[in-house]
């Protein structure tokens, strides 16, 4: 996607400590396209809040029999219990379809309605909409077009663009080295970490194209292309107790929206001609995407 570094060596970011964790920090290509930022927390009592937050995690996995060294919803991206809930779409299905958490339906719907995770929600999105605002604008518009189209899915946090969130439990949640191909490419995925836990020794987030170390303590949120940028944490430390709260949105979803509401094999049978045009537009998709990222000075000059 163009992004350069420039150095070899690992650069360690201290600025999510919980004494500037209010100060963001955007992250910024070769050419000068924000493509992530680390959005630190607002003020407000927002983080007594998340700590709220965090002990209604804490407190429904562990009625759920989720621990520590639980491997119930263990996966790929880590050993730690993780489940979602909204809505989705790939593995075959030719439309989105409402995430089905089985046994933790109940625990999942207590968390989406608590007033804390809430709050915590729509940061993530109110940070999405300011540093990102056209890729925002294409998310808020795709999913638009999904509730309307498919009224009976569930939306978590009304008036968020996100399709879809995660749970992670057992309060030692720190994630393998992965990419999360299942998301948009173009898109950001919203984390933010919950817990009792020292950010300088425990579970810092590595940014491995980026070559970047970053101190990411509870309340703190970092939105970043999840699905092309290689992410991974270092380990709990002993003594640390961590959980983490993510939005996300499948990039077949953006897909079948583009398609009129139709997998590319039902256009090709439905509309030959606009599956043509569909898939010549695919040699262009690069470039007209990274447009869609803002640089710092634009946003300046929309303060201004």
């Amino acid at each position: 996607m163009g992004w350069q570094v420039s150095s070899n060596a690992m650069l360690h970011l201290k600025i999510l400590t919980r004494k500037t964790s209010s100060t963001p920090f955007p992250l910024i290509d070769g050419v000068g396209r924000i493509i992530g930022v680390l959005a630190g927390q607002p003020g407000s009592g927002y983080a007594a809040e998340l700590d709220d937050a965090f002990e209604e995690m804490m407190r429904e996995g562990e009625g759920a029999g989720l621990g520590a060294t639980s491997s119930e919803g263990a996966g790929a991206r880590g050993w730690f219990p993780a489940f979602n809930c909204g809505v989705s779409m790939g593995m075959g299905n030719s439309h989105p379809v409402q995430l089905d958490p089985k046994h933790m339906k109940d625990v999942l719907e207590r968390l989406v309605g608590s007033k804390s995770v809430r709050r915590m929600a729509m940061y993530q999105n109110a940070a999405f909409s300011l540093w990102a605002p056209r890729v925002y604008e294409v998310y808020e518009r795709t999913t638009n077009t999904m509730w309307e189209k498919m009224p009976g899915l569930q939306n978590n946090f009304p008036g968020g663009v996100f399709g879809a969130a995660a749970f992670n439990f057992g309060g030692s949640v720190w994630t393998f080295k992965h990419r999360d191909f299942q998301n948009w490419p173009f898109g950001w995925c919203a984390i933010t970490a919950l817990g009792k836990f020292d950010p300088t020794r425990s579970a810092q987030l590595i940014l491995w194209e980026l070559k970047l170390v970053i101190d990411f303590p509870h309340a703190s949120t970092i939105l970043i292309p999840s699905a092309v940028i290689t992410h991974s944490n270092t380990p709990v430390a002993d003594g640390d107790i961590r959980t983490s709260f993510t939005q996300y949105t499948a990039g077949a979803i953006f897909r079948w929206v583009e398609n009129g509401c139709l997998t590319e094999e039902k256009l090709e049978k439905s509309d030959p001609t606009r599956y043509r045009q569909m898939m010549r537009d695919k040699s262009t998709a690069v470039s007209r995407r990274l447009e869609l990222y803002s640089t710092v000075d634009e946003l300046l000059c929309k303060i201004d």
